[in-house]
């Protein structure tokens, strides 16, 4: 009677269970680590399987070269899943399992807004920038010779003569004052 009742009962739901890790011991212990706003969430047609989650990276600390990242989540609390929305930001701590990027509840992922002490942790990140074949971009900058009878310096003054007038005024100013202090006769206290 008592295995059949045990036969019966329903199966006890595993429950996503983490031990508390630090800031620091995340960003070592994890292969991607970015702030990211939530673009799009695919639900996975399995409740076992994971949702895919696509990512607008905002800037990176670790292991990300792209402007769009695709992490895999967990679909419920219970298998560890965190549920992202689309349009909010979120830290988040992610491992490389054979090519595909998982996340989940054990990992320090969170809203940007509750990150604070994460990210005092880990500083200024890298804002991603990505070139593709179609943009253009410039080579090294080549560099020009001083213009004829000048420095390279009084160059941005090409416009007209005001450069090289402004300072012989100031210099013809500053000679005139120095030698009125020392005509100015001398008062003692």
């Amino acid at each position: 009677m008592i295995s059949v009742l045990a036969a019966l009962a329903p199966a006890r739901a595993a429950a996503c269970s983490c031990m508390a890790i630090t800031a620091l011991q995340a960003y070592e212990g994890h292969t991607v680590v970015f702030e990211g706003r939530v673009l799009e969430v695919r639900s996975a047609a399995d409740p076992s399987g994971a949702n895919v989650v696509r990512f607008e990276v905002v800037q990176h600390w670790k292991g990300v070269e792209t402007e769009a990242i695709e992490v895999e989540t967990g679909t419920s609390s219970a298998a560890c899943g965190i549920a992202f929305e689309p349009g909010t930001s979120w830290l988040v701590y992610a491992n490389d399992d054979a090519g595909v990027l998982r996340t989940g509840l054990c990992g320090r992922t969170q809203r940007i807004e509750d990150a604070a002490e994460d990210l005092a942790t880990l500083g200024a990140g890298v804002v991603p920038v990505e070139v593709g074949d179609a943009d253009e971009v410039e080579g090294p900058a080549t560099r020009e010779p001083p213009a004829r009878g000048g420095c390279g310096s009084c160059a941005s003054a090409s416009r007209g003569a005001s450069g090289p007038t402004w300072l012989a005024l100031a210099a013809a100013l500053f000679a005139a004052r120095r030698r009125l202090q020392r005509r100015a006769p001398r008062t003692t206290n």
